[in-house]
């Protein structure tokens, strides 16, 4: 197993006020899959993603990536495996306003380990031929674009995506997820979406709900369609 959330509990404390947003959360991830985590806002599907990527510290359980315990880790070794193994893309796209377009993408590339080309990546999100613009000459799905490529420079064990098309219009937002699945295929990127968009899970490899902090199914697709075919 790639991935494996084991019992994770997380408790925010805020004064007097104690909220548990994880209640002994498991799932698990194959290498290569695309996982989908389903949830409306608030059931904790953002603290969950956090969790994996190393951002939030967990008050119990595990969470096991490509073998490495990363709830044993301390503050530099969690620095490590964020900009070693963790590819991250948000819903808004924090792209340096300053820089172009390729500059975005090889920031990434430069403090990475095992980066991949900028150009290689520019080629596969579609964005080569705009390697010279920058972000406030490009539409929200082009920004979108260089934010994946931004994050998949780095050449990541796992992408992590945090409702990659909220800010999108419908037809963008097909063309950002069909992007998504063509990653998946090309570079057997292990991928996890967080979305309360349920038409989504459809092109997943795995179907995550969570509800209330707890997850309340992790099943396998036996019918993974692609983005293309998606309709809501």
């Amino acid at each position: 197993m790639f991935l494996q959330v084991k019992n994770v509990e997380k408790i925010y404390k805020t004064g007097e006020v104690t909220f548990k947003a994880l209640k002994g959360a498991s799932m698990s991830v194959d290498k290569g899959q695309t996982a989908v985590i389903l949830g409306p806002s608030g059931s904790g599907k953002s603290t969950l993603l956090n969790v994996i990527g190393g951002i939030d510290l967990v008050d119990g359980g595990s969470v096991t990536v490509d073998k490495l315990d990363i709830t044993k880790l301390n503050d530099n070794q969690l620095t490590d495996y964020r900009r070693d193994s963790i590819g991250f893309i948000f819903q808004f796209y924090n792209l340096i306003p300053n820089l172009t377009v390729s500059e975005n993408v090889e920031v990434a590339q430069n403090i990475s380990k095992n980066p991949l080309e900028v150009d290689e990546i520019l080629e596969a999100v579609g964005m080569c031929d705009m390697k010279n613009r920058f972000p406030r000459e490009l539409s929200g799905g082009q920004q979108q674009r260089v934010s994946i490529a931004r994050a998949l420079v780095k050449n990541p064990k796992l992408l992590l995506c945090d409702e990659p098309t909220g800010a999108l219009d419908y037809t963008t937002s097909k063309e950002i997820l069909k992007l998504i699945g063509e990653v998946n295929r090309k570079f057997n990127t292990t991928i996890l979406i967080i979305t309360h968009n349920n038409a989504i899970a459809s092109m997943a490899h795995r179907i995550i709900r969570i509800r209330s902090g707890e997850i309340v199914e992790d099943r396998y697709n036996d019918n993974v369609l692609p983005a293309e075919r998606i309709d809501w």
